[in-house]
């Protein structure tokens, strides 16, 4: 039975007309110098989406947008100003320190060291003026300094502080001193400033707004413009929500520059969530990708607001799990590769008694290799290394791989291995790799493609069955050298696709943009848009938060 139910669709959504829609997205997108990575995906994320903006709009509907970018540690709301003048002003000094929080860790600080790091500074005639009490304008003034000065304040202040520690606690000193290689590393020398770590510039969606503008008004059939904002501060956005008109959309900044959005503390995941679903009237998901999180923005919302229903890329993505989960044609092949070698261990584990052949590429492959017995060279591999499984129990990686090979034999899964290798001294570009005899790498080489004999070996094992699963490279494809393994992963899904029925999924990333690269993305039955997400569904049992809080049909 599918671990997938049938839930409630935008479609079944009505009135549309000058209703607000939130709309969690993934826009998660590789962005350099302030440029979207087309080559990472970028507007295949955003194109994902359009149609659920579109159906909103073009009902009459308001669209605001909210999604994530990359990992900022965020700031907690819960410890911002209350007032908005007090906000603004509070924002303008987090931007203007890039989210380092000086101003914030120094706000902390007691009035007397406040007074000794001003007496310090190029303000000290007007810092003795100020008293010790607290609201004297210590902090204020300290705001008002240039971000070179505050760092040298605070690394000097720190200095001092380390040095009384010194003479009374001995212990701490061999702790301090295993830092000292990181001195240049604001987070070393101020460890309070973890938690107030906010706005990142090259973490902000300002230009996915721009792009998104792009791609909704490219419609030469559009009667006029579509209008997009964008929100500089997803938490105080509301003035710019209620400024919107029907037709309009408007992106919210990275919700995660708040901590609160992941928050361990539930009270914290809620407060924010209360925030953001009083901006709107339907709560509806299009972000796949997130869905095996339990954060404000995924299940948060939904959950104060009662209901939640699904987006087209979302419902895509439920529909091709659910058949993969029910009752899939078989034989059925799972083809794993990439660099997470624990991850995909555990993911390998979970779904074995689903499937009837592994094929295994990629550095994963090198861990089984060695396992086995043979020589790997200088290729990547996890030697030794111990990680908590799914049950937190601490596992060494090496016996995980021999386990699960036996595992494998008593479930009469077949699990195949590369025979052979494309080699090279280094992981760069070259015109003659070495291709190796056998599954055995010499030494001083690294292994960076699958070899022709294992391509072919896994080509005929795809074609030899009726459902595909793929998840990671089989080498470096991004280097024409190394690309060959990985094209015959993506070939093989398509041709089987098209030409007998084969029901192929990719699950995202790196796979996805392989694919993509070389042709064959829309061959494949479907592309999942979630990378972990997608692999979470297919362990055993594995419910998505983020897809249960929504209302079944």
């Amino acid at each position: 039975m599918s671990l997938l139910k049938h839930k409630r669709s935008i479609d079944d959504i009505w009135p549309i007309n000058n209703k607000t829609f939130l709309i969690r997205v993934d826009f998660n997108i590789p962005i350099r110098n302030g440029t979207l990575s087309r080559s990472g995906g970028g507007d295949a994320r955003i194109l994902a989406a359009l149609p659920t903006v579109r159906r909103v709009i073009e009902g009459g509907g308001k669209a605001v947008l909210f999604s994530h970018m990359g990992r900022p540690t965020g700031h907690k709301h819960s410890i911002l100003q209350t007032t908005p003048e007090q906000h603004r002003h509070y924002l303008q000094i987090w931007k203007s320190e890039r989210g380092k929080g000086l101003t914030t860790y120094f706000s902390l600080l007691s009035g007397e060291d406040k007074k000794r790091i001003l007496n310090w500074s190029s303000v000290a005639g007007e810092a003795w003026k100020l008293s010790d009490v607290a609201g004297a304008g210590k902090t204020d003034l300290f705001a008002s300094l240039g971000m070179e000065e505050k760092v040298v304040l605070l690394e000097r202040f720190r200095m001092e502080e380390k040095k009384s520690g010194e003479a009374v606690e001995e212990s701490s000193t061999s702790s301090c001193n295993n830092n000292d290689d990181n001195d240049d590393d604001e987070e070393t020398q101020f460890p309070q400033l973890r938690q107030y770590d906010g706005f990142q510039e090259e973490l902000t969606l300002e230009p996915v707004a721009t792009r998104l503008s792009q791609l909704l008004n490219a419609d030469p059939s559009s009667s006029s413009p579509i209008v997009v904002k964008f929100a500089p501060d997803c938490m105080n956005a509301k003035e710019i929500v209620q400024s919107l008109t029907p037709g309009q959309v408007l992106l919210l900044e990275n919700v995660r520059f708040y901590s609160d959005d992941n928050s361990k503390d539930e009270s914290e995941r809620r407060a924010m969530a209360e925030r953001l679903a009083s901006y709107g009237d339907y709560f509806v998901s299009d972000a796949f990708g997130t869905s095996h999180r339990t954060s404000a923005t995924v299940v948060g919302i939904p959950s104060v607001m009662g209901h939640g229903c699904c987006g087209y890329s979302m419902k895509r993505e439920i529909e091709a799990y659910a058949d993969l989960l029910g009752e899939p044609p078989r034989p059925i092949v799972a083809v794993v590769g990439g660099v997470k070698v624990s991850e995909k261990i555990l993911w390998i584990e979970s779904i074995l008694p689903q499937m009837d052949y592994i094929v295994v590429g990629g550095a994963v492959a090198f861990t089984f290799l060695k396992s086995r017995g043979f020589t790997i060279g200088r290729s990547f591999h996890e030697a030794g290394q111990s990680f908590s499984d799914r049950y937190e129990e601490v596992e060494n990686i090496d016996e995980m791989a021999e386990r699960l090979l036996v595992k494998a034999k008593a479930c009469n899964v077949r699990v195949l291995l590369p025979l052979d290798h494309i080699c090279h001294t280094a992981c760069c570009a070259t015109d003659s790799p070495l291709v190796t005899e056998n599954a055995n790498i010499p030494d001083g080489y690294i292994a960076l493609d699958i070899g022709p004999k294992t391509a072919e070996q896994y080509q005929n094992c795809i074609a030899s069955c009726r459902t595909a699963v793929w998840s990671g490279p089989m080498g470096v494809y991004e280097m024409p050298s190394y690309s060959n393994g990985t094209f015959v992963i993506a070939k093989a899904m398509g041709d089987g696709t098209q030409e007998r029925g084969l029901v192929s999924i990719i699950g995202g990333g790196a796979s996805a943009t392989a694919a993509r690269v070389c042709g064959h993305e829309g061959r494949v039955s479907h592309i999942s848009s979630g990378g972990g997400a997608s692999l979470d569904l297919l362990l055993e049992g594995k419910n998505l938060p983020g897809i249960s809080v929504l209302d079944d049909l």
